[in-house]
């Protein structure tokens, strides 16, 4: 195995490229944000940066063509629509129900406490519309988190690892668009909690599934969708403090409690790699027939 570097890795791809390109090219959205006001047509009261979602699949796109060509790219988005890898239906019922579960259980703490969650929230009626326009921008985000980003990431940093990183850097790169929004600052502690818990939860179903990118796609659809029909998910601290304290007890019984299939970077790339063919046997010294269990 070629050792990785900070800069590469034994699969050929490029994290530091791919969060420096990430970082620039965002650069752009983050100004238009500052200038225009576009929260009050937005779901969510999202601002016009949160349009940034298009710049992880562009950034993935680039660099697959830099190292592997006009092939590596239509890999790429093979991977992210496809999902084969398992024909197991716990992995993607869990990706369906995760976060709308940890929601509702927030919900029902709140509502227990005497202060039922209410405020702004999107129409039962706009679900189609949402639907579509979360899955939309799921498979541009993950076509970079998971399709490009994970393989080197895991390779270096193991299963757990990967998760907290690339958790880490995906929350941070929403940071502008959550200042941009009027988001608190407790908001914003729970959201960047709740999402780097969760990111470790799809490294670890993606292992599950086979490396199927599109078990990822699958619940940051959801994350967008339930936090939308959340009544004030948006204005108040609260609902995000908890949720991001229940997707961090999640992910912690997880990881404590259940080893993935993929953790190791050995693993990891065995998990991409086609099987080698086992080496023949040697052939006994002219004259001679080993004897079973023998010498």
């Amino acid at each position: 195995m070629t050792r990785a570097s900070a800069s590469g890795s034994a699969s050929g791809r490029s994290p530091l490229a791919f969060v420096t390109l990430l970082a620039v090219f965002s650069v752009p959205f983050w100004l238009s944000g500052a200038a225009v006001d576009g929260t009050g047509s937005l779901p969510m009261g999202m601002p016009v940066s949160a349009f940034q979602f298009v710049l992880p699949v562009t950034v993935a796109a680039i660099l697959a063509f830099r190292e592997e060509g006009g092939a590596g790219v239509r890999r790429l988005m093979k991977r992210t629509v496809s999902g084969a890898g398992t024909t197991r239906r716990a992995p993607w019922a869990t990706a369906v129900l995760l976060v709308p579960a940890l929601l509702l259980v927030t919900f029902g703490l709140i509502t227990l406490a005497g202060r039922p969650p209410s405020g702004s929230h999107s129409p039962l009626a706009s679900v189609p519309l949402l639907l579509a326009l979360y899955l939309l921008a799921a498979l541009a985000e993950e076509a970079g988190w998971t399709g490009y980003l994970l393989r080197p990431v895991q390779e270096r940093y193991g299963a757990l690892g990967a998760g907290l990183v690339i958790g880490l850097i995906w929350a941070a790169w929403h940071l502008v668009a959550y200042v941009q929004a009027g988001r608190s600052a407790p908001w914003i502690a729970g959201q960047v909690l709740g999402s780097v818990a969760v990111r470790v939860l799809i490294v670890r179903l993606v292992a599950n599934a086979g490396g199927a990118v599109l078990i990822a796609v699958v619940v940051h659809t959801t994350i967008n969708l339930a936090q939308s029909l959340f009544p004030g998910y948006p204005d108040q601290p609260a609902p995000a403090l908890l949720y991001g304290l229940l997707a961090t007890l999640t992910a912690a019984a997880v990881v404590l409690g259940v080893r993935p299939r993929t953790t190791t970077r050995k693993n990891s790339r065995e998990a991409h790699d086609p099987p080698t063919a086992a080496p023949p046997a040697t052939p006994p010294p002219a004259g001679r027939t080993w004897r079973p269990g023998g010498p």
